[in-house]
């Protein structure tokens, strides 16, 4: 496997300027802090395991670079999607799925309305690189060319389900997958997120939320995606660990695209227009990538497995599943009470985040809610109107969440983990604000 660790990781998980547009400083900082990790230890770890990585080279990749530059505009080179293929893995969930695609494609007996309503379901669930970032229009993102080669190659009767949002990460997406993804039951789940980071906090997650998925009744197929900064930073190797412990599919930019900069064989700015975002020519690329695996899968229907089996739950979770029950709770959830609204009256910001508790003018609020692990999403504003928010637990201050994100690239949802407990049990939660600042708590994320 291609190992790309860069010394630097640490710095450029906490740096607003690694996230812009894409990626969450205080989250990534707060989740090592969680983690009973210092920045310095974890920063000594990520320089330990550079100079243990094994360097690129020609002789350890599946395929060689090209011989010479590459036109981008032509798409992935053959050899860029043998690369691609980082795991892949048990693959009967997939076939089953094109399998029956095909197969109510074809059934003449079926009216039109009654293929529509067993239209295949594709979600793809992941940051601001999923929702479709730096691509010129909707229909150049990756997540639309799939599903328009769908329907070209497989059936017309397909649905996609674009669940991306910019500067989020898989401690997020664990909270939100059950309402924004599997209530929908998809048959095929894409999952990418860059903005992870490499270490344990986010093995932790990203396990629970494979678990997740896997476990869906109509056993969907869940594949993974992994991009790559522009440095080679990011979290493949973490993420590939638990994708290949679940034997899932995992589709690697980072592998397929990074060798070829590294050659001179591509320029990273013919691909991207800042240091992460593919342009439409990284987004066509990307999607080739994805129809390359399927369209794979396609030819030899045949001769594939398409038994889907269910998912074992007695298989053993390398990380002890912590989110399992994971779920976001707002204003109309059962599970938070508000003991004392205080100051935190009034409509909080963003529109898919709406329902959550805002303040202006400084305050407090108080809750009481059940939980054995306890995150908050909150708002983050440039505009230098937002404060730091103190949050205690059972009177007892356990953080200091900042929402000033002044000179930063934009007003975002950002996440943090707050507190893990042994036992999961009642707790009152305050959260104050200095008199004069405003601060936005979006949703509580509890497990």
């Amino acid at each position: 496997m291609t190992k790309k660790i860069l010394a630097a990781v640490l710095s450029l998980a906490v740096a607003a300027a690694c996230f812009t547009a894409c990626g969450s400083d205080d989250s990534s900082s707060e989740s090592k802090a969680d983690t009973n990790s210092s920045a310095a230890e974890t920063a000594d770890s990520a320089a330990d395991d550079a100079s243990a990585a094994d360097t690129d080279s020609a002789a350890e990749l599946k395929a060689p670079v090209n011989d010479g530059a590459v036109d981008v505009t032509k798409g992935a080179t053959d050899n860029m999607l043998t690369r691609s293929v980082l795991n892949e893995g048990d693959t009967s969930r997939l076939a089953s799925k094109i399998k029956e695609a095909l197969d109510i494609a074809n059934d003449d007996s079926l009216e039109v309305a009654q293929k529509t309503e067993k239209a295949t379901k594709v979600a793809f669930l992941g940051d601001s690189i999923t929702a479709g970032s730096a691509a010129s229009s909707s229909q150049n993102q990756y997540t639309k060319q799939f599903i328009s080669w769908w329907e070209e190659n497989i059936s017309y009767f397909v649905v996609g389900t674009n669940a991306g949002i910019g500067a989020t990460d898989s401690y997020l997406a664990v909270h939100r997958v059950d309402s924004e993804v599997l209530a929908d039951n998809p048959d095929i789940i894409f999952i990418e997120f860059i903005n992870d980071v490499d270490n344990d906090f986010y093995k932790t997650t990203m396990d629970s939320l494979i678990r997740k998925c896997l476990a869906q009744p109509n056993n969907p197929a869940v594949i993974l995606v992994e991009m790559t900064m522009e440095d080679g930073t990011c979290p493949q190797n973490v993420h590939s660990e638990i994708g290949e412990y679940y034997n899932v599919p995992i589709i690697s930019y980072h592998d397929a695209v990074l060798p070829e900069v590294e050659a001179g064989n591509i320029k990273w700015t013919d691909i991207s227009p800042d240091n992460i975002h593919p342009n439409d020519d990284g987004h066509k690329m990307l999607a080739q990538m994805l129809e390359n695996f399927v369209g794979g899968i396609k030819d030899n229907i045949d001769s594939v497995d398409t038994e889907a089996k269910a998912f074992d739950t007695s298989i053993e979770s390398p990380t002890g599943d912590k989110y399992a029950d994971a779920a976001l709770e707002d204003k109309n959830s059962k599970k938070v009470t508000v003991k004392d609204a205080g100051a935190f009256t009034e409509q909080t910001s963003p529109w898919n985040f709406q329902d959550g508790w805002a303040a202006s003018n400084g305050g407090s609020v108080t809750f009481e809610m059940e939980f054995k692990n306890l995150g908050m999403l909150y708002y983050k504003t440039v505009d230098g109107k937002s404060g730091s928010a103190t949050v205690t637990i059972d009177g007892v201050e356990c953080a200091e969440i900042n929402a000033d994100f002044t000179g930063g690239w934009g007003d975002y949802a950002c996440n943090n983990e707050i507190v893990s407990f042994d036992e999961k049990g009642k707790h009152e939660v305050t959260v104050t604000v200095p008199e004069g600042k405003k601060f936005e708590i979006l949703r509580w994320m509890i497990s």
